[in-house]
């Protein structure tokens, strides 16, 4: 069954070629790339313009600016019901969306298929150390934004039985989310959600101030789910405190770095996060309140584009 690749590009002039090259390598188990043009306003158009000339499966649309509002775009417009979504600074290692799409057929209760995510580009020891166990998960049971597969008619079937956004079936994402996979997240806990450890992701990490700016944003994230959002974030409670969870990705991060250092690591970036947490308690709250006070003053959309997502890295 083919797919369609989705890309969400808000002023990516410096990336998206590179991106959009390595996406023309994909076989035929995707028929169409699909751009949306997101309130660019540094020439990102023109590279893509450019480059449709040499690649036929390439689509251009546009949307207002936000994620969101280019996700629920994208959606509509794209012909087959597998969407792969990666972000326009991305280049996914060879095979990554491949074994997203696979990880769909053979569950076929899955409605989002999720790449695993690694640290990668950290500074020198020891801070480079710290980071790096910040960073890294003792597994993954959730949603990167950064790369992700959708089976659209599944995902549209979950969003109504719980009485969330629909266009018909079509799955639509409220437009004020402070970001869209910790929503995703939420609504697909358990058997919904596959992490595919075969499709990796890298992320940069350059400084704490990158850390504190993503554990912010993530805050964000989670209370707009508890204020606005209080069934699914009870779910999301549910997933992080559930007995059987914890088994399911410890043996995923087992599977992604064998041996007794990955849990060692592990562990050891839960401790931190938590230390982290306290020592950096109000700084991390009030970049939190700024961007949900943004949020509610219908600064959403920029928002999306600019508070605090680590870099990505392909490969």
């Amino acid at each position: 069954m083919p797919a369609s690749v989705c890309l969400p590009a808000y002023n990516e002039v410096r990336t998206i070629e590179a991106t959009l090259t390595e996406l023309s390598r994909l076989g035929p188990e995707v028929d169409e790339i699909l751009v949306c043009l997101n309130g660019c306003t540094d020439g990102t158009e023109s590279v893509v313009d450019a480059f449709r000339e040499r690649e036929p499966r390439l689509a251009v649309i546009q949307s207002d600016l936000g994620k969101n509002h280019a996700w629920n775009a994208l959606v509509t417009r794209a012909r087959n019901s597998r969407l792969v979504f990666t972000d326009a600074d991305v280049r996914p290692t060879p095979g990554a969306i491949s074994a997203l799409l696979r990880a769909l057929e053979r569950s076929p209760r899955a409605a989002v298929a999720a790449a695993f995510e690694q640290p990668r580009g950290v500074p020198p020891a020891p801070l480079g150390t710290v980071i790096r166990l910040l960073t890294t998960s003792l597994g993954q049971d959730y949603i990167s934004g950064r790369l992700y597969a959708i089976d659209r008619d599944r995902l549209g079937a979950v969003m109504a039985n719980r009485g969330l956004p629909c266009e018909g079936m079509l799955p639509r994402l409220p437009i004020d989310l402070v970001t869209e996979d910790s929503w995703l997240t939420a609504l697909v806990a358990g058997d919904t959600l596959v992490v595919v450890p075969e499709a990796p992701i890298h992320f940069e990490v350059d400084s704490m101030a990158d850390v504190v700016r993503a554990l912010a944003r993530n805050a964000a994230a989670r209370e707009q789910l508890r204020s606005s959002y209080p069934e699914l974030y009870r779910r999301d409670d549910a997933r992080l405190l559930s007995m059987r969870t914890a088994p399911r990705i410890l043996m995923e991060r087992l599977k992604s770095a064998p041996g007794p250092g990955a849990v060692v690591r592990g562990l050891g970036g839960m401790a931190l996060r938590a230390v982290l947490h306290r020592a950096l308690g109000r700084q991390i709250t009030a970049r939190r309140d700024r961007i949900l006070a943004d949020v509610r003053a219908g600064r959403g959309g920029r928002v999306m584009a600019t508070s605090g997502r680590l870099p990505s890295k392909g490969g």
